[in-house]
């Protein structure tokens, strides 16, 4: 496991489909038949996937947290049953490259959290996780990417 420098990075909004739960902290093995979920309501919808399958947790608590788990698409999503419309913030990230197993992602948060708080930057809004690399095509979890964004008040 490892975890790339931090980098400050200017995103633009994104337009997402998504689907939304509070789930309890046995239900993260659901997030890959939920990506899933929204893939094949994206391709029904005749849209395009425009970046890789992200997670975003807007709350956590002892017992559960209040999740988002999608795809960011080209335009506006229309909706599709549990599948709906949402975006990623455009504005100011810390943005770190964790590389490793998904369930040990930890320290990518650390170490983003304490770069913020040395660099005097402060957190804005809830952080996601962008799953840069297919594990149906890279069996190797030490190479799996997942990029860390954490947005920024500017």
């Amino acid at each position: 496991m490892t975890v790339s420098d931090v980098d400050v990075r200017e995103l633009s909004e994104q337009h997402t489909a998504v689907v939304r739960h509070t789930i309890s902290m046995d239900e993260t093995s659901k997030i890959p038949e939920w990506i899933l979920q929204t893939m094949e309501a994206i391709q029904r919808s005749g849209q395009e996937i425009a970046g890789p399958p992200f997670f975003r947790s807007f709350s956590m608590g002892e017992d559960s947290m209040d999740i988002e788990v999608g795809w960011p698409v080209a335009e506006p999503f229309t909706g599709d049953g549990e599948v709906l419309a949402s975006t990623l913030p455009g504005g100011v990230a810390a943005v770190a490259a964790y590389y490793g197993p998904f369930e040990e992602i930890e320290p990518a948060y650390v170490a983003i959290q304490a770069w913020c708080g040395e660099h005097g930057h402060e957190i804005a809004g809830p952080p996601w996780e962008s799953y840069v690399t297919d594990p149906s095509e890279e069996p190797d979890q030490s190479k799996w990417r997942t990029d860390v964004h954490f947005p920024l008040k500017a």
